[in-house]
Parts: structure tokens; sequence; C-alpha cells
């Protein structure tokens, strides 16, 4: 009897602890989502501003769920609608450059601030895969008006380029930038720059708090969305990312790929600098110290006309 009273306690000790345990685990990985997709509003006083385009833009909105985001069409051209998805901690004005260039060669191009970051609504922006719900909403909103008739290509970044994979379907082509493939890993591996191994028994709870936050398809691999289609998509590593480690890089994992129509681009620089002109990238360095209002916009987010013409040309052959 004393015996059995003595396995009850210590299995009670055992649940309590164990339970303890998940609370705890559950409430810091709350926190973590709490603290790293809380609302963006930063600007960067460097990246162009619609001003500076040489193209048409008209301010658009559109729901997202329970928030409205906002966005310029770009251009009138009628090759195509390119939607340009942004990555977490950016904008869409990071990508003004790249939509100028490609509505100057015909295309009618969408960005757009996803949930919670600078000019769209939102309290938060929930998680690393929500910008693929941004970009269904997107798409939802293209389709009910006069360019649902247009070819629709996606252009995304990080994120972005996760989103673009995931909704590949939805497009005629895609172009990810930079992109990873398992947003969970790609979250465990955030966390691991600030608690080290010990992100590693909290995976469990991060893909739980990714549903709860992201919806049921949040956690779905890129690699299983491009797999599930044969449209054409184009795949851009950086040869120095230091943003997506090797192991969630979309670009490196091609052996997880069976897409035919997949196709793969090596370009030179870190993360967010790929698309760049090489006298951009310069320049950018010889400006890191100057400030703000002596930078000249222009030429510093210059980008490379052959990787933006190589983008194009995989878009136009896939029509």
């Amino acid at each position: 009897m004393k015996k059995s009273r003595t396995v009850r306690i210590v299995l009670c000790i055992v649940i309590g602890v164990l339970l303890a345990r998940i609370a705890m685990s559950f409430c810091a990985v709350g926190l973590f989502y709490r603290f790293f997709y809380a609302r963006y509003d930063t600007l960067c006083p460097t990246d162009l501003k619609v001003s500076d385009l040489s193209e048409p833009a008209v301010p658009v909105a559109f729901d997202a769920g329970d928030s409205t985001l906002s966005g310029y069409l770009i251009g009138d051209g009628q090759n195509g609608v390119i939607v340009i998805a942004h990555g977490m901690r950016s904008g869409m004005d990071a990508h003004f450059a790249e939509a100028d260039y490609f509505a100057a060669h015909g295309y009618t191009v969408l960005v757009f601030d996803g949930t919670g970051t600078r000019t769209s609504g939102g309290d938060s922006r929930r998680s690393v895969s929500y910008a693929r719900d941004d970009l269904d909403a997107a798409l939802d909103w293209l389709e009910t008006g006069e360019y649902g008739d247009l070819p629709v290509f996606l252009y995304g970044h990080s994120s972005g380029g996760y989103a673009a994979a995931t909704a590949l379907a939805r497009s005629d082509a895609a172009v990810a930038v930079c992109a990873f493939d398992d947003p969970v890993d790609t979250m465990c591996d955030t966390a691991r720059q600030y608690v080290g191994f010990l992100v590693l028994p909290q995976r469990l709870f991060l893909s739980v708090w990714n549903r709860i936050r992201a919806g049921s398809d949040a956690n779905e691999l890129a690699s299983d969305c491009i797999n599930a289609t044969d449209v054409p998509i184009l795949i851009v590593g950086a040869s120095a990312d230091t943003v997506i480690p090797d192991s969630d890089s979309l670009y490196l994992r091609a052996g997880a790929i069976d897409d035919p129509n997949a196709a793969y681009l090596l370009r030179e620089g870190d993360h967010s600098d790929v698309w760049l002109s090489p006298d951009a990238l310069a320049y950018r360095t010889e400006m890191q110290n100057a400030a703000p209002e002596a930078v000249d916009r222009g030429r510093y987010n210059a980008v490379d006309p052959a990787f933006l013409d190589e983008v194009l040309a995989f878009f136009a052959s896939a029509q």
C-alpha cells in the first residue's frame, strides 16, 4: 500500500513537471512570436520613394482577412501582371526599383505592404509564413478586377519568395529569390541565435503556434507546393546569404524538388542585394557611413539589368 502511494506521488510529480514544462514552452514560444513578428513600421530612408519612379503608380487597397493591405499598381503594361512579395523586415518600397524596371518593360506591377507592415493594417506580422496569406489576398483582388485576363507572375524575396513558391499553382510562373523551404526550420534558426541548443525541444511548440497564428497550411514546405504543380519557377540563391542558412535554403534543396519546370540561378551577393547592379553595391559600400539625405537613392537602388532581363525572359518563356 505504501509503495503504491509512493508510485502515485512520483507519477503526479513527473506529470506536474511535464505539464509545467509544456506550459512554460508554450508561453516562451508565444513571447517569441510577440517579439519577432510585432508590427514593423520602420522606414528605410535610402529606399526609393514613389516620386522617384519613372512609371505611373496608382495607390490601391484590398482586404486580407481582418486587415486592409495598401500598395501600388505601377505601370499599365499588357504583357502580364507581376505581383511582388517582400520579405519580413522590409516593405514594398524595398522593391520599387525592380517594379519600375518591370513596368518599363511592358508589365503592370502590383506591390504592397504585408499585414502588420508600414502602410498596411494589422497589429502584427503574425508569422514568417503569413506572407502566403497576403499574397493570396492580392491574387484574389486581382482576379476580380480588370487584370483578371492577363498572365500573372510572382516575384518574391525571402518570406515573399516562400509565398511565391507556395502560391505557385495560382500563377503562370514565379521567381523565388533567397527563399526558405521550411518556415518552422527558419523560425528555429532565428530563435537559435538567442537561446542556442535550447531551441531544439521548442520546435513542436513553434510548429503549433505557427498553425495558430497563420492557419492550418502555415507549416507547408515550399518544395512540396512546387512538386504539386508543373508551373515554371525560377529559384534564385545568393552565394553569400547571411540570413537564410544553407540548411533552410530553397535553392539548396533542389534534390527535394521534382517539378520538371523548376530552374535555378545562383547570384553573387548577400540576402538582400542580389538584384542590385555592381555600381549600386560599390556605392552602398562608399556611402555606408553617410547621412541618408546625402545618398543618391537612384544610384543606391540601381538594379542589375542582366538579372532582371533573365527574370523577364523566364516569365515570357512560360506564356
